[in-house]
């Protein structure tokens, strides 16, 4: 089968997934003993002593390194309760109007992001789907605790800092510069370009959530859908517990600020995978453990025992619920702007 040929309605051929799937299993591990292969739907994980941690996360909103996204948002949540990713079962549906060479790059880019990450993937279902506009990609991911310790969002005590790593609207940001090229062109200059398009790149909280649990951290969450603030609320919604935010300090790319402004949108709302929030008994300790690792860290809060504020530019404000990421405001936006042309 050539890579312009249409691929027809249903599960993808035996040959094909053989040829093109069972071949990219990302990163081998011992964990896993039963693996994809035809007639196998169940993945068998020996994992000895440690405690099981499983995630679920589809992809709908982007286009560009769908599958590579895929894998990194599925195993941040893994990584943002302190385990070490194993493995994922990856579905992945197709639109009939999808190329082999379609197929080939979305399973391309899922295990680059594996043996990027040191994960393999254990299982999973490919197939044709009526009714698709795009690809949809939900990826499991399967993992293990470091010494049975659960850096869960319920876990997280008054009086601890509320950190947040890297940058906010990191993953937004990238998303819609790849998807929407055309119009950032005439935003952005060459250097910003490139820098909104490596965003891709730091999505993984891998690293951050060994730290955090090397480091003494009580809870971890991922900025995720809703952005920091949304991740925060969660938190607070996980833990029973209040924050005193300061907006102002959380950590946001001049790049961001732009294409948040040029859309019209609140960064600190903006999906933020690669950002983690994570709250600790010294926020400024464990913010030196991140600097010695590489990983920018900012304190932008504190746990109290209830109500939920946000301090930004000396007005006060309740934290409230995220609502719809700020990501599909923008895709309408720059759709409008596209379809105007």
């Amino acid at each position: 089968m050539k890579n312009n040929e249409s691929l027809t309605v249903g599960k993808v051929p035996p040959e094909l997934l053989e040829q093109i799937v069972f071949s990219r299993l990302g990163y081998p591990r011992k964990e896993v003993v039963l693996r994809p292969a035809i007639g196998e739907d169940t993945a068998a994980l020996d994992l000895a002593d440690e405690l099981l941690l499983a995630s679920t996360d589809p992809i709908t909103g982007a286009e560009d390194k769908a599958g590579w996204l895929a894998v990194k948002v599925a195993i941040n949540d893994i990584a943002a309760t302190g385990g070490e990713p194993v493995c994922i079962l990856v579905t992945l549906l197709l639109p009939e109007t999808a190329l082999l060479s379609d197929l080939e790059q979305i399973i391309n880019d899922i295990n680059d992001a594996c043996v990027e990450e040191g994960v393999q993937v254990a299982g999973g279902h490919t197939e044709v789907t009526p009714g698709l506009r795009q690809p949809i990609i939900s990826v499991t991911a399967l993992g293990k605790t470091r010494n049975r310790r659960v850096l869960s969002s319920s876990n997280a005590q008054v009086g601890d800092d509320i950190v947040v790593t890297k940058w906010a609207g990191m993953e937004g940001t990238s998303i819609l510069v790849r998807d929407f090229p055309e119009v950032f062109e005439g935003v952005l200059d060459e250097v910003a370009l490139e820098q909104a398009k490596d965003l891709f790149s730091m999505i993984s909280v891998t690293l951050d959530g060994k730290i955090a649990a090397e480091a003494g951290a009580n809870a971890c969450h991922d900025a995720t859908e809703g952005g920091v603030l949304g991740a925060i609320y969660e938190l607070c919604q996980a833990s029973g517990l209040g924050a005193v935010i300061y907006a102002d300090k959380i950590p946001v790319l001049p790049v961001t600020l732009k294409v948040a402004e040029f859309c019209r949108i609140d960064p600190l709302r903006l999906i933020s995978s690669g950002c983690l929030v994570v709250t600790a008994p010294d926020g400024e300790e464990l913010c030196e453990a991140y600097r010695k690792a590489g990983v920018n860290a900012t304190v932008v809060g504190k746990i109290v025992p209830e109500g939920r504020e946000v301090v930004q530019s000396g007005q006060r404000f309740a934290l409230s619920s995220p609502g719809p990421d700020h990501l599909w405001l923008a895709r309408r936006y720059l759709e409008s702007i596209t379809q105007g042309r």
